[in-house]
């Protein structure tokens, strides 16, 4: 009994010792040029002013907040826009939080293009809720043609009575 123990637990030692060591030396690939891959933020997509129109708990156990917004603004400064959306922010540790969710901007003609976000943020030292991420458009036409498989980083001021402000920039 006590051989096969021991032997469990060395089989053990070393079977951990194997899944945690590092892989073997990686070779660098000579044809990849690392300078070649860059991001920046191009040019300012859209700036909307909303507000939050519902809130729920979906789930009573868990610090999970949907909540749904309209608003409206300007699409490259020229052209106006409605905004709706719905978010899930989910309190995460050091007052840190994520958001994911989606939403729908529409033109005066009826022309709309969809959405999905993904960002992180935090609940300021002024009681504001601001937040930074990632926007994936949908393919559309029309007026927001060019947004077709786009992504795009925003930025977002939520105040204490539910109003946001929301700038989006191109990532290219």
């Amino acid at each position: 009994m006590t051989i096969l123990l021991t032997t469990v637990i060395i089989y053990t030692a070393v079977s951990h010792q194997l899944i945690f060591a590092p892989p073997p030396e990686m070779m660098v690939d000579p044809t990849l040029h690392p300078e070649n891959v860059t991001a920046s933020i191009g040019n300012l997509i859209m700036v909307s002013f909303s507000s939050g129109t519902a809130m729920r708990m979906p789930e009573p156990d868990k610090p999970i907040m949907e909540v749904s917004y309209v608003g409206g603004g300007n699409y490259r400064g020229t052209t106006n826009i409605s905004d709706f959306g719905t978010v899930m922010i989910e309190s995460g540790t050091n007052g840190s939080s994520t958001i994911h969710g989606h939403g729908m901007i529409m033109d005066s003609k009826g022309e709309v293009v969809t959405y999905r976000i993904q960002g992180v943020g935090n609940m300021g030292s002024d009681g504001y809720f601001r937040n930074h991420g990632m926007i994936f458009f949908n393919p559309s036409s029309g007026v927001f043609d060019e947004l077709s498989e786009t992504a795009g980083i925003f930025a977002n001021e939520v105040n204490q009575k539910g109003n946001a402000v929301t700038k989006v920039w191109q990532l290219q």
